[in-house]
């Protein structure tokens, strides 16, 4: 599992309110997202470098607005943020879409209240056939819990 530093040190608590979350600190939704994005597309980047077996296609690629990742032909996972709603939206070849909140420290989806660094995990090991864990995302998150 690689270790990364978290670059940014703003506190944030959230108050959900149906589909939407309202930010009540002065680090707002983009602050927040911005560390998320960039803080899974490194420890991703770093991933092959501790799985014996990579698979020939793995790429991750991300623009400050969408983190893509492919693996081997016929999966490839989307991750954006959506500003007007204030949410990440994933697209996952193996669970489907899903609209992520972030409340009490990570990102929430709503209908199971599963989370998103979850969720990823499982089924990037899953697929990967490598059990990993992502937990230099879930520090540089608790910084805002």
């Amino acid at each position: 599992v690689s270790q990364l530093n978290c670059s940014k040190s703003s506190g944030i608590n959230a108050e959900y309110g149906g589909s939407f979350i309202r930010f009540l600190s002065t680090a707002p939704f983009d602050v927040v997202v911005t560390e998320t994005l960039e803080t899974l597309a490194e420890a991703l980047e770093e991933l092959p470098d501790f799985i014996p077996d990579v698979p020939e296609l793995f790429d991750v690629e991300y623009n400050g607005e969408v983190l893509t990742v492919k693996i081997k032909e016929d999966h490839t996972y989307v991750i954006n943020r959506q500003s007007p709603n204030q949410q990440i939206w994933l697209s996952s070849p193996v669970s489907g879409p899903k609209r992520y909140d972030f409340l009490e420290g990570s990102w929430r989806y709503s209908h199971d209240n599963s989370c998103l660094i979850e969720l990823l995990e499982s089924e990037l090991s899953e697929l990967l056939e490598f059990h990993f864990e992502l937990n230099t995302v879930r520090h540089c998150l608790l910084q805002f819990s």
